[in-house]
């Protein structure tokens, strides 16, 4: 049987690259990649035989090109739906071949419960990127820091609150002024503010403002100074196919694994980064948990996996689990390791796939 490699080419002038990094959780089992199967077109797919397919990651923004065709052979591991388009993808057609290739693995818990209730049969089996450590995991360490789009609000008010932050944005860039221009210059994040959307130098090293009044809470200058900036959202037009895509996204894979920590709002760094043992913290808040476009639940059992910084009110609080010693202000050096909660569903999931890869079921 073929081979097929799940991706997510997407049609909008950004994106994301965790799609592409989760195709390189796939890609690491796969002893030979005989196509592409675009994960949005699901129900086009044609191919000269039957393809297995390991069906992971986040399902979709076209809901009615569910249920796959019968050219596809799928392992339902790592899987979630997201709830806004849930109803239009859960038909009772999609729901009758969930059932037949159940036990379903979902990705988070709140995907599990969804399909509980449609009488499928699933179990949470966390995230096929806990496992790139087989191949990805590094020994050798570049002595830095990554902040990949760490979230903060600002901007995000309206009216009286929104002048409040702008003002105290403005202060804070008067207080900090060479520190910040020279911060602005290297920032870079997706989860800013309402002023992301303008360019000017003005209006950026406001928003950095806003970011090193509240980060350099927790973090040292030499932290905030000396790290590089990620953003995983990024411009189609850069890469000429999804061959440059994976090449990109394994450039990032390396670096976070020689990275001495990493600080991300991105799920799909954060659980990379717990697979190949590089220290990471979460940064989390009530809106990217919640909202509707991020799918509320979406965080649920995968959370549990990580050190988590949570954005609130009065800014950003630690709420890790790192000894009292290492929760005052974190240096480029300080050492700290992930949780090893994760390790029993790394090891489950790599004898599933193993197993489907093996057998065809």
């Amino acid at each position: 049987m073929a081979n097929g490699l799940l991706i997510c080419t997407g049609t909008g002038k950004n994106k994301n690259i965790g799609d592409y990094i989760q195709s390189l959780a796939q890609k690491q089992f796969l002893n030979k990649i005989d196509c592409y199967v675009e994960r949005e077109k699901l129900d086009e797919f044609v191919y000269k035989e039957k393809v297995n397919v390991i069906m992971n990651g986040w399902f979709m923004h076209h809901p009615t090109k569910f249920p796959p065709s019968e050219w596809i052979n799928p392992l339902f591991v790592s899987f979630h739906i997201v709830p806004r388009n849930a109803n239009k993808m859960l038909t009772p057609k999609a729901i009758e071949y969930l059932k037949h290739y159940q036990p379903i693995g979902t990705r988070d818990t709140g995907t599990c419960d969804l399909l509980k209730k449609h009488g499928v049969d699933c179990y949470f089996s966390g995230c096929l990127s806990l496992t790139l450590g087989l191949h990805y995991h590094s020994e050798e360490k570049s002595g830095k820091v990554y902040f990949v789009d760490p979230y903060y609000e600002f901007g995000n008010g309206e009216g009286h609150h929104f002048l409040s932050q702008l003002l105290s944005a403005f202060c804070n860039y008067l207080r900090h002024r060479k520190k910040i221009n020279k911060l602005s210059k290297k920032f870079v994040c997706e989860f800013s503010s309402r002023l992301s959307r303008y360019s000017t130098k003005w209006e950026k090293r406001l928003m950095t403002a806003s970011f090193y009044r509240y980060y350099s809470t927790l973090f040292s200058d030499d932290v905030l100074f000396q790290a590089e900036y990620i953003t995983h959202k990024v411009k189609q037009s850069l890469f000429k196919d999804d061959d440059e895509k994976l090449q990109y996204a394994e450039e990032l894979l390396m670096k976070y694994a020689k990275a001495n920590y990493v600080v991300t709002s991105r799920i799909h760094c954060a659980l990379p980064c717990v697979g190949i043992e590089t220290p990471v913290l979460f940064v989390t808040s009530s809106k990217l948990e919640g909202d509707s476009f991020r799918s509320a639940g979406r965080f649920g059992g995968v959370i549990d996996f990580f050190h988590v910084l949570r954005w609130t009110s009065k800014g950003l609080v630690n709420c890790s689990s790192l000894p009292q010693s290492l929760t005052n202000k974190f240096s480029t050096d300080t050492p700290f390791a992930n949780k090893k909660n994760y390790l029993k569903y790394k090891e489950e999931l790599i004898k599933r796939v193993n197993s489907f890869l093996r057998d065809g079921k």
